[in-house]
């Protein structure tokens, strides 16, 4: 029992202190943002992309000004909701969407972890974990799928992402991150096809990320 309390407590001092550390990063001015979310791509693939404009009111909220609300269409009337909050200063813009889909109206009905297939479907591929949420409001069921990145660094887990950059600024080699969200509405109760939508998209969507996520004077990625 007394090993199982001194673990207890050591895992407890562990978390507080590296709950500090976040803190004080995100207090710290440390990298300027040096992307433009404007040059991703309007068409990627089969999706073609409108701009959402975004109030200054958001713009205080996430503490930032990179930031991309873009809706996808393709011919067959399918349509996908792309967001992305980029920050190279203020750790603060990042949180978990639910956070801000829940204070909006939305009922949270399940939030999970999934793997998206990144290659085409039934030939072996590469694959990434993501968050997904299925939530509910007045217009129907929405799913959404989110990731965060640090540097070149691509993970689904916030805490892991705030490490990344402890451990860069710590290194003396400061990099900037993002929220990425994809979400899709089901029509009817056809949650399925809104899974396929939205995954499709993101199929679409990864392989051009690191090119406008990740600037060309940023230092070498965490190895």
């Amino acid at each position: 029992m007394p090993n199982n309390k001194n673990y207890l407590i050591t895992i407890a001092l562990l978390s507080l202190t590296l709950a500090a550390l976040i803190y004080l990063w995100q207090s710290r001015n440390t990298l300027p943002a040096q992307v433009r979310l404007e040059d991703i791509p309007l068409k990627l693939g089969e999706w073609k992309g409108e701009d959402i404009p975004i109030s200054e009111r958001i713009y205080q909220l996430l503490e930032t000004k990179d930031v991309l609300m873009r809706e996808y269409s393709n011919a067959k009337g399918e349509r996908v909701v792309l967001a992305i909050v980029y920050s190279g200063a203020n750790r603060g813009s990042f949180h978990p969407p639910e956070i801000c889909y829940l204070g909006g109206g939305r009922e949270l009905l399940n939030k999970g972890m999934e793997t998206v297939e990144l290659g085409e479907p039934k030939k072996s591929s590469s694959a990434m974990q993501v968050n997904r949420l299925l939530m509910q409001d007045q217009a129907g069921k929405e799913i959404a799928w989110y990731w965060f990145t640090a540097g070149s660094k691509v993970t689904d887990n916030y805490y892991l992402q705030q490490c990344y950059f402890i451990w860069n600024e710590l290194r003396r080699n400061p990099i900037g991150g993002s929220l990425i969200r994809v979400s899709a509405r089901a029509m009817g109760a056809d949650l399925g096809k809104a899974d396929a939508i939205g995954k499709g998209f993101i199929r679409q969507l990864v392989p051009v990320l690191p090119g406008h996520l990740i600037p060309e004077k940023n230092p070498p990625p965490l190895t």
